[in-house]
């Protein structure tokens, strides 16, 4: 009996979806549009992460010593910074080591490679490379190098100061998230007020079904059943056809992202791809949700039963 009485609500919740279905697919549309504002709001959350802290782990403070310094001397200065507070990590890059990263990086300059291996010998000197437990810890770490007299022993102290990089990716960030919130709570209410009303007009297109059940003694579950399932079956059909454009977008998207943070190694399709059921679901159920709050009101409201 319990199955029989759930096949009907399903069948009748198709029928009122198929009956109305230009208005079935201004709603899914409405939907649809939610769930890219949702999805634009995550995503930047993620890409700005992926770039603070790319940029984060390649700030350091690189110190420079003469060609001809004793490996003595490179070994005492590496200690004296060890017990420099906030200092995480201190890597000894050797003169030799250091000139094979330099050929690395200018690989495809002939020139530099050519004047390198006309020299004959190695023209770099062993370089330490600081790295600082946080990134405002910076500063005071190069002040505590020049209070203890360490830069007077080394040729160059390179500290690039990223903060303002990173502020105006951060700020760049704050104007998407904004503009991404709004666009979420307008299509949000947009979709609320478009399900709200599509659940009226099935209640008023199936008003002589609904008073027939009345009659015959169908109960307020069994009545209002078909409204909810059907609200449900717009959540269901907008987050797929959403994903389903957004699947073939994504590739013509990648490659900009890819561009415009081009120092990142983040893969937008790889990300989406490992954490598509956890989004997925996030947002089926968060529109879900909404469409059964819609319904209910609409059906509470205007469904006298």
């Amino acid at each position: 009996m319990f199955l029989l009485s759930l096949a009907r609500i399903f069948r009748f919740a198709f029928q009122s979806f198929l009956r109305n279905i230009w208005l079935s697919l201004v709603t899914i549309t409405i939907i649809v549009m939610t769930i890219f504002s949702l999805t634009i709001l995550i995503l930047v959350n993620v890409v700005t992460d992926q770039a603070v802290s790319s940029i984060k782990s390649k700030v350091d403070i690189s110190l420079y010593f003469e060609a001809q310094t004793k490996e003595e001397i490179v070994i005492d200065t590496k200690d004296q910074i060890s017990k420099i507070d906030h200092v995480k990590n201190i890597e000894y890059v050797s003169a030799a080591v250091a000139l094979e990263r330099f050929k690395a990086t200018h690989s495809q300059d002939s020139l530099i490679q050519d004047a390198v291996d006309e020299m004959g010998e190695n023209p770099l000197g062993p370089v330490l490379v600081v790295k600082a437990d946080e990134m405002n810890n910076y500063p005071l770490i190069l002040k505590n190098i020049k209070d203890f007299k360490i830069d007077e022993v080394v040729k160059e102290i390179d500290y690039d100061d990223h903060q303002l990089i990173i502020q105006k990716i951060e700020l760049i960030s704050d104007k998407i998230k904004q503009f991404g919130l709004f666009l979420s709570i307008t299509f949000t209410l947009i979709s609320l007020l478009v399900v709200f009303n599509t659940i009226r007009v099935g209640i008023y297109v199936h008003r002589d079904e609904v008073n027939i059940m009345k009659l015959v003694g169908a109960s307020n579950w069994f009545i209002r059943g078909p409204f909810l399932v059907e609200s449900i079956l717009y959540a269901i059909f907008g987050c797929l056809i959403f994903w389903i454009i957004f699947y073939i977008a994504i590739g013509f998207i990648n490659p900009l992202v890819s561009g415009f943070f081009a120092d990142i190694n983040f893969n937008l399709i790889s990300y989406v791809l490992h954490n598509f059921w956890y989004i997925f679901g996030f947002e089926l159920v968060a529109v879900i949700l909404l469409n059964i709050v819609s319904s209910a009101f609409a059906l509470g409201r205007h469904l006298k039963v």
